[in-house]
């Protein structure tokens, strides 16, 4: 073999990459590393001649400065004369071999390290699209070399090292990033409206055309919003780049109480202008839907923001953020035996009549002589958003704090990286969407595979709503109807179109009073836990005992609650009817040829022959499929001029006029 790749004086080729080809192709089969030496071109940039030398060519500059450096790399050149050299022959039109030095002067390398060898080193197309992808989905580089080394059968069979990967990926970066990252950003945005037309995203510009304020949402997002945007936290704590950007994400709950993301945004800083922006960019996304409820910290920007914006969304603040500044400024309070922060708990989360709060605020005020602490003067004005007793009316679906942004904060931290860029930040912050997105649908999947456990109760009421309702959903219900038999009446009174009933539990208890209209199941209740959360509670479900009801009315069932939660279309802002994924059907032909693909490599791998003849069909296969794309690819390209992803991508700027932005604000 060596003998038939030997060069000889006088070999013609018709391009000058085949001649390279063919020698480093020798130096592969001989052991030594080929390095390109001087070019020759004429005037039209034609090359008239070229060398090719071995990489141990020359000898190491000396250094001559007067002071030596502490550290030098070690010497690697011989002053080896092994070369070829070659010149167009203009007749021919052909490059001949004209110089030609065969013999070495160092020792050649082994056949174990060849693929060390700098001119043999190569991240084909195919390694490289794995790496790209192992690196999307967060498996680190050592990692990904690793496995693509076991799948070619060892390290030194995949034709490259670790280092080549890392350039691999550094290079692809700054590819990405030729446009500066606010071009980079656009585009991305550009690329998933035309995958996905409803897709939506808005860019803030300043005075100076640089983007300072930035919000999207996908598809899916405003979907969910539809179904499940009646309550809304909001949150920006966590800061997602290296120029500390506040991320900020819009978050909700599902029929499966588990989190949904109705839309993010990058913020230039936390400012009433900022916010104002972003709640008015979201309110235009979701088609002027305004939640009934929105959830935030103790931030006033962003109060005012949204009672300028959606005025009558119901405002509440995180218990949460609450307790953490309670720990924060009154801290120094704690001594052995306190009861401070029990009475402070106690006046959020237990008590449930307004006159006894107030009471019982003015008493721990009194027993600590916290009279004049500013921090609690200041929290007590707004009572009504964070105190229990003052938040029956308000729908809440069970949350009294920003906790899911705090639950996607902490999953957001597992994938994001303070120095990640733009384009990495997009990609992994789509990992933890889709994360949630995935085990929403395990969720799913668990509630049609496993029937409800309906206990020894089997009742007609428990029966439709384990039907109706989701496994979660259900299991809160049945716990409301097992304490309904504990309730007893203790009196009741009748009126016109209604009778009032005073419930209370058979030990005792906070007495509720109940009113239900016998003809039409209207039923309501002090406690107030159907206007909250969407589910009737124990003592209605009494009351429907005891006059022989029994099923829940319809006007009692909670759409967001049900296992059809999501039935129904949903449409974006331009009036367009939502798909959820419309490349559906791309991957699912993906994963039919990828097995069939798989499996026909695993037979052939069997035998040589079997190898050699599935190589030359696959070769001409891909011939086949790339020529059928030409002519769609060229159709395309003729009809959409307008998508053309190479142009200049405009955004509105504050006087309302579309400009280029200069870019990303620091």
């Amino acid at each position: 073999m060596e003998k038939a790749l030997c060069p000889k004086i006088g070999m013609k080729f018709q391009l000058e990459d085949k001649t390279y080809n063919f020698y480093n192709r020798y130096g592969l089969v001989v052991r030594f590393s080929v390095r390109k030496d001087y070019l020759n071109k004429d005037k039209d940039g034609v090359v008239t001649s070229r060398r090719y030398t071995c990489c141990k060519e020359g000898f190491k500059r000396r250094y001559e400065g007067d002071v030596k450096p502490k550290k030098t790399r070690a010497e690697t050149k011989t002053g080896c004369e092994a070369k070829m050299g070659i010149i167009l022959n203009r007749e021919t039109m052909k490059y001949q071999v004209r110089d030609l030095v065969i013999e070495h002067n160092h020792t050649l390398h082994i056949s174990e390290c060849a693929h060390m060898m700098r001119s043999q080193r190569k991240v084909s197309i195919s390694q490289g699209t794995q790496t790209e992808i192992a690196n999307d989905a967060g498996i680190s580089l050592k990692q990904s070399h690793e496995l693509i080394g076991k799948e070619a059968g060892g390290l030194g069979n995949i034709g490259y090292t670790r280092n080549d990967l890392k350039r691999y990926l550094q290079t692809k970066r700054e590819r990405g990033l030729k446009y500066g990252e606010a071009g980079t950003m656009l585009r991305y945005f550009k690329e998933q409206k035309l995958e996905n037309p409803s897709f939506f995203h808005a860019e803030q510009l300043d005075c100076e055309e640089q983007i300072t304020n930035i919000f999207w949402a996908d598809a899916l997002m405003l979907m969910d919003y539809t179904y499940f945007g009646d309550m809304v936290t909001f949150d920006t704590t966590y800061k997602a780049n290296k120029e500390y950007r506040p991320l900020g994400v819009f978050v909700g709950f599902n029929q499966f109480r588990q989190l949904v993301i109705f839309g993010a945004t990058l913020l230039y800083d936390e400012t009433v202008e900022s916010f104002k922006w972003v709640f008015s960019t979201f309110v235009e996304a979701v088609c002027g839907m305004h939640p009934k409820t929105i959830f935030i910290d103790q931030d006033t920007a962003m109060a005012a923001a949204i009672s300028a914006i959606v005025p009558l969304t119901y405002h509440g603040l995180c218990t949460f953020h609450i307790r953490v500044n309670f720990m924060k400024y009154l801290g120094n309070y704690y001594k052995d035996g306190s009861n401070l922060s029990y009475r402070f708990a106690e006046c959020m989360y237990e008590i449930q009549d307004e006159n006894e709060f107030i009471m019982a605020w003015d008493a721990m005020l009194k027993e600590h002589k916290l009279e004049t602490n500013e921090w609690l003067r200041g929290i007590y004005p707004y009572r009504k958003k964070w105190a229990k007793c003052f938040m029956k009316g308000p729908w809440t679906v069970g949350i009294r704090s920003t906790q899911l942004s705090e639950s996607l904060n902490a999953s957001i931290k597992k994938y994001l990286k303070i120095d990640h860029d733009l384009v990495q930040f997009f990609k992994h912050f789509n990992r933890v969407v889709d994360e949630k997105r995935y085990n929403e649908l395990r969720t799913e999947y668990h509630s049609r595979q496993k029937l409800p456990m309906l206990g020894l109760q089997q009742t007609p009421i428990l029966i439709q709503t384990a039907s109706i309702y989701s496994l979660c959903m259900f299991v809160a219900f049945q716990n409301e109807y097992d304490e309904s038999t504990t309730m007893v009446i203790l009196d009741q009174k009748h009126t016109t179109m209604h009778v009032e009933y005073s419930v209370s539990q058979y030990d005792g208890g906070r007495e509720r009073r109940v009113t239900l209209n016998p003809i039409t199941k209207d039923i309501t209740c002090s406690c107030n836990l159907f206007e909250q959360e969407g589910i009737l509670c124990s003592h209605a479900l009494k009351m429907y005992d005891m006059v022989g009801t029994k099923f829940i009315p319809n006007q009692y069932v909670t759409k967001r609650w049900t296992k059809k939660a999501r039935s129904g279309g949903s449409v974006d802002c331009k009036d367009r009817e939502i798909s959820s994924n419309p490349s559906l059907s791309i991957f699912h032909r993906y994963r039919l040829l990828a097995s069939e693909m798989v499996r026909l490599a695993t037979r052939a791998a069997m035998s040589e022959a079997a190898t050699k003849l599935d190589s030359s069909v696959m070769s001409e296969l891909s011939k086949r499929v790339k020529m059928l794309f030409c002519g769609e690819i060229d159709e395309i390209t003729q009809n959409s001029a307008s998508m053309d992803l190479c142009k200049e991508i405009q955004v509105q700027n504050v006087a309302g006029h579309f400009v280029t932005p200069t870019g990303l604000k620091k």
